[in-house]
């Protein structure tokens, strides 16, 4: 084999619109009450999916887990062989046929030259379960159950409630147990399917086995944590360079059923030697039975520090609800572009490289 070097090309079709929307800042963290949910699960493999049918969130699962983490990792799955259903194609067919690589194609010592072969092989659903404890001093908080890196789509149960679906490769799985979660112990019911939930093509790598191979389980963080029945619940930052300014985008979470009406205080602090903290700027928000989004325009001043690869500039924001807990991003000023094929930062062509194994 021999490691290939490609220059990332960017089809004329793709708009600027497109590419701003990929680089936007979206990463929210709650300074929130939390749980960690790491360590020993219950575990069941559903190869023939009979588990949404028998209502296995209602029973125990017979086998033990470390999370976070993956099964085949664990030795759970099927044993490599030449007859493996991969996700993804194996272009290269000589392996199947040719004489020197008979030895590897032996029952037992199976070597895959394609990737970085599993120890074992498993495509389909997998349960997850586990005991859970929410702390006295939650009684009517909103509590929101965390799993970060799930490979790929999981659906949750809490006790015998279905809570909901999520199959989001790209960010963490957040669900809303809502408000109704008393305090004591809990059974918690993760379905986790690393089947192609969804059509991104034979050979996307997001989800093959050509790079981060398709493993079933939960590699990040998987915890449990409170928030106040009202409060922001998303928080997003738009950078806008030739104006030194931010469109910030967020949402208003209710889990009280009542409408009501406060002010969003939004503050922006320089990190490292960026310069000093900027002037508080508050936005009236007005909440229905379910929420409401909000959006404002926030200025850093004429002399706000552009971010690149060589200066990282980097600001953090900080919104907060009525003296509520604090949700904050981190950004940077910069804008993404195209021109023709290549990309543009800050109105400057930059390069990227990026590596694939291919067959010699």
């Amino acid at each position: 084999m021999r490691l290939h070097r490609h220059l990332i090309v960017i089809p004329r079709s793709l708009s600027t619109a497109a590419i701003l929307l990929a680089f936007a800042s979206s990463v929210t963290s709650h300074s929130a009450d939390s749980v960690s949910l790491a360590g020993q699960w219950g575990f069941r493999l559903d190869p023939q999916d009979q588990g949404l049918q028998q209502r296995w969130w209602q029973t125990g699962l017979p086998d033990k887990v470390q999370l976070p983490g993956a099964l085949q990792a664990q030795g759970f799955g099927n044993d490599v062989s030449v007859d493996t259903p991969w996700t993804g194609q194996i272009v290269d067919k000589s392996w199947f046929t040719a004489p020197e690589y008979a030895k590897y194609r032996e029952p037992g010592h199976v070597k895959v030259p394609f990737w970085l072969q599993p120890d074992k092989h498993y495509v389909g659903a997998a349960w997850y379960q586990r005991d859970i404890e929410v702390p006295a001093a939650w009684r009517g908080q909103r509590v929101v159950l965390t799993l970060e890196r799930p490979h790929w789509e999981t659906r949750v149960w809490i006790d015998d409630r279905s809570v909901g679906l999520n199959n989001s490769l790209s960010t963490a799985h957040a669900y809303d147990l809502g408000t109704q979660v008393m305090p004591g112990k809990h059974r918690l019911t993760v379905r986790v399917d690393n089947r192609l939930v969804v059509d991104v093509g034979i050979n996307s790598h997001s989800v093959t086995d050509h790079t981060q191979s398709n493993w079933n389980g939960i590699a990040g963080r998987i915890e449990l944590s409170a928030a106040e029945p009202v409060g922001i619940t998303d928080l997003q930052v738009y950078p806008h360079v030739a104006t030194r300014a931010i469109t910030v985008k967020g949402r208003v979470g209710n889990a009280t059923g009542q409408a009501g009406q406060g002010k969003i205080r939004l503050a922006v602090q320089p990190l490292g030697s960026s310069g000093k903290d900027l002037p508080v700027q508050e936005v009236p928000v007005a909440w229905d039975a379910t929420g409401a989004g909000f959006q404002a325009d926030y200025a850093l001043g004429d002399d706000a520090l552009l971010w690149d690869e060589f200066q990282p500039a980097l600001y953090r924001l900080t919104a907060t609800l009525d003296g509520g807990r604090a949700t904050m991003v981190t950004f940077g000023l910069r804008e993404i572009s195209t021109a023709g094929t290549q990309f543009v930062l800050n109105g400057r062509k930059v390069f990227f490289r990026a590596g694939r194994r291919s067959p010699s």
